[in-house]
């Protein structure tokens, strides 16, 4: 019975992430055509941030992960 419940999770997941992923497609194709907005300051100041942080945060996986490596530290 703990089998067949899993399974219903785990076909329940893909059935959602596919549709998630449908909506997201949708927004996308949707906001196509219409124009760029101008971004204020605060606006500029969280995508720049955002940037900072992501390029942070990948930087710091791949060192960690060069230190974890048996042989390479």
């Amino acid at each position: 019975m703990l089998i067949a419940i899993v399974l219903v999770a785990e076909v329940l997941v893909v059935v959602w992430f596919a549709v998630f992923s449908l909506m997201l497609l949708s927004m996308y194709l949707d906001s196509r055509d219409l124009p760029m907005p101008r971004l204020d300051t605060a606006g500029r100041s969280l995508i720049g941030s955002a940037k900072a942080a992501f390029i942070t945060g990948m930087l710091a996986l791949a060192i960690l992960t060069v230190v974890e490596i048996p042989g390479f530290a």
